[in-house]
């Protein structure tokens, strides 16, 4: 593995379980030792936070939506994140704070840049080093889920803006960036994400 901090992004549905469980599976081959946490959650305070913000009890003002999240992600990189890598261990995380700037600053229409500046003084500036980010057609993501919460029931055109500002993450930040197809084949996609990761074939 080429790195120790990897996010795995993309719009609900778009399949990063399923590639986070595969890539798992390469570094259990490999002996390699990782931890894996989500967002929002990861730890106790986080967890709550992810109750709050996806619960369907709630509605939830998008500023306040976006600073929930940047609370959660502040604390998870605090208690769980840095100190896991300062451990030795690879952490991969489902999610990062690059989707409160697609799903907020872009799909809430809160500002692209002023919901990337306010993450990045809750997590001190600590992103991840590399994203993979599954690209797909929002209308096609969202007909996989069985059981939405309350952000992954918005309308698609909400999706259609999220997407829209992932992928300009991925122009902005393209040498951390590996955008995946999410409607390839998988087999591919795990191929490619794979040697892009620096893992061996098993």
């Amino acid at each position: 593995m080429n790195c120790n901090y990897l996010a795995f992004e993309g719009i609900d549905g778009s399949g990063k379980t399923t590639f986070i469980d595969e890539i798992s599976l390469k570094l259990t081959k490999l002996s390699t030792d990782f931890k894996i946490v989500r967002e929002p959650g990861g730890s106790k305070l986080s967890e709550g936070i992810r109750e709050l913000l996806l619960s369907h009890e709630y509605k939830v003002d998008p500023t306040a939506e976006s600073l929930l999240f940047s609370a959660s992600r502040a604390q998870l990189i605090e208690e769980i994140v840095k100190p896991s890598i300062e451990s030795g261990q690879v952490v991969i995380t489902d999610r990062s704070a690059y989707s409160s700037v697609a799903y907020q600053g872009v799909g809430r229409g809160l500002g692209y840049q002023k919901v990337y500046d306010l993450n990045d003084f809750a997590i001190g500036s600590y992103w991840p080093e590399k994203v993979v980010l599954l690209d797909i057609d929002p209308e096609i993501s969202l007909s996989r889920q069985k059981v939405a919460d309350r952000i992954g029931s918005d309308e698609v055109s909400f999706f259609k803006k999220v997407r829209e500002g992932y992928l300009q993450l991925a122009q902005d930040f393209n040498s951390k960036f590996l955008v995946i197809d999410a409607e390839d084949s998988q087999q591919n996609n795990f191929r490619v994400v794979s040697e892009w990761l620096g893992l061996e074939e098993s």
